[in-house]
């Protein structure tokens, strides 16, 4: 009888350490696997947290990009658009959805590729716009070049004409004023005098006009009043002025002498001197003088 109970005491205590053995197993089984689940969510987080963060970067990266291009200025905004909702959609997915946080991942990687195709756009539209700007502002420098030679050619141009004018108005020497009788003797009384005749000579200039010319004479009296038969009137600067007589001349360039009479039956002259002014081809051509007694 003690032998039984002896065996059967054997059997209970191997049946309770193969009980306490198997209970050890089941529970390093689940430690094992508790753990490893957490092992597997902390990866999947840092996953998930990695995605969010890269994103964020993308994103600023995106705001960062700027090009003169309005179509691919839209585009960029699309592409940050599209960066939002993938966040939006990161923050509602659980971590341990590993294909969602994948399919993110994915995503990402496709917008990254997307921003390296537009940086390349970019940068080469800034290239070809600097090259533009350098070609503007060769070309704007030559422009500004080319307007300098014109306007020293131009003045060049104005200064040569203004020489050759200058060198082509005809002038006159040995004015001699005197005045005559109706005899046409020379006298100084005022009271024989008939005409005042002026004679000079137009001076010899290879450059002047050949050809027909007028000569005009402007008298002013001793009280410097213009001595003037009718309004007869020349040009002078743009400006008109009453002659008291002229004549036309023959020049060829060669010296000319020329005289003019001015008076009349009627004039009356006066004492005291007299100015003579002579214009020839619009100009100040020589003055003189007479002194009546």
């Amino acid at each position: 009888m003690e032998t039984k109970n002896t065996q059967s005491g054997k059997v209970a205590q191997s049946v309770m350490i193969a009980l306490i053995i198997i209970l050890v197993v089941v529970i390093a089984v689940f430690v094992y696997v508790w753990m490893d689940r957490s092992k597997m969510i902390n990866e999947l987080t840092t996953d998930k947290q990695s995605l969010a963060l890269n994103l964020e970067r993308l994103k600023a990266e995106y705001s960062e990009l700027q090009s003169t291009n309005d179509t691919i200025n839209l585009r960029l905004i699309e592409e940050r658009e599209k960066i939002d909702v993938l966040i939006e959609r990161l923050k509602t997915t659980e971590a341990t959805n590993r294909a969602k946080i994948r399919q993110y991942e994915q995503e990402l990687g496709l917008l990254r590729d997307i921003m390296r195709s537009y940086v390349r756009q970019i940068d080469s539209l800034n290239i070809l716009n600097q090259a533009l700007r350098a070609e503007t502002i060769m070309a704007r420098n030559e422009a500004a070049e080319s307007g300098k030679k014109i306007e020293t050619l131009v003045k060049q141009t104005d200064d040569l004409t203004q020489k050759v004018e200058k060198g082509s108005v005809v002038r006159v020497r040995d004015i001699k004023v005197v005045a005559v009788t109706t005899k046409s003797k020379e006298t100084n009384s005022a009271k024989s005098t008939a005409k005042i005749k002026t004679c000079f000579t137009l001076i010899e200039n290879s450059i002047a006009e050949r050809g027909f010319r007028n000569v005009y004479v402007r008298i002013k009296g001793p009280d410097k009043i213009l001595l003037a038969q009718g309004q007869n009137f020349f040009t002078v600067d743009d400006e008109q002025l009453i002659y008291s007589d002229m004549r036309e001349v023959d020049y060829q360039g060669e010296d000319l002498e020329v005289c003019v009479f001015y008076g009349s039956d009627k004039e009356k002259f006066i004492k005291g001197v007299y100015t003579v002014d002579v214009y020839c081809g619009g100009a100040l051509a020589g003055s003189g003088q007479l002194l009546l007694k």
